[in-house]
């Protein structure tokens, strides 16, 4: 199973090698206003080309809800 990480680590970790979000965005050919936004969180669901381009790919799990009980 590869590493699991949230978008908001992996934005925070190529600003840090790249030096800040605005040359992440620049290398990665991303909008660095909508980067700063997916960090954030007042964006989510980022198009499958900028996962690619963040070096992620989307992962879905699902939960058991829990059971209510039987009257």
């Amino acid at each position: 199973m590869a590493d699991a990480i949230t978008l908001q680590e992996r934005i925070a970790e190529l600003a840090e090698d790249y030096g800040s979000l605005r040359a992440a965005a620049s290398a990665l050919g991303c909008d660095a206003g909508y980067l700063s936004r997916l960090a954030s969180g007042q964006k989510t669901e980022p198009s499958d080309a900028t996962l690619h381009a963040l070096g992620l790919r989307r992962v879905v799990s699902y939960e058991r809800a829990a059971q209510e009980s039987a009257p």
